[in-house]
């Protein structure tokens, strides 16, 4: 499954404040999902809780991105991929 547009969209717009932590809700350690993630749970949905934005209660998929991104520890060499396909 490619990437969504909206994440590519997402890598390539350099001007974002924090650009470098940029990465896709799957390999996100806030994404709320259960279970080894792999490309697969790309479509599904789960709440962000990252604590800036938990309040706004954010319901994203796995191909959903944004600038507060960090690694989930123990992310399969799958999720890894997806999330580098598409790069410039």
């Amino acid at each position: 499954m490619p990437t969504y547009q909206h994440f590519q969209d997402l890598v390539k717009a350099k001007h974002l404040p924090n650009s470098e932590k940029i990465g896709p809700c799957l390999t996100c350690r806030y994404w709320d999902v259960e279970g080894p993630r792999d490309e697969a749970l790309v479509p599904n949905e789960a709440l962000c809780l990252h604590p800036e934005l938990k309040k706004f209660a954010l319901i994203v998929s796995g191909g959903s991105g944004c600038n507060v991104w960090a690694k989930q520890p123990g992310v399969s060499q799958q999720a890894e991929a997806y999330a580098h396909r598409g790069e410039a």
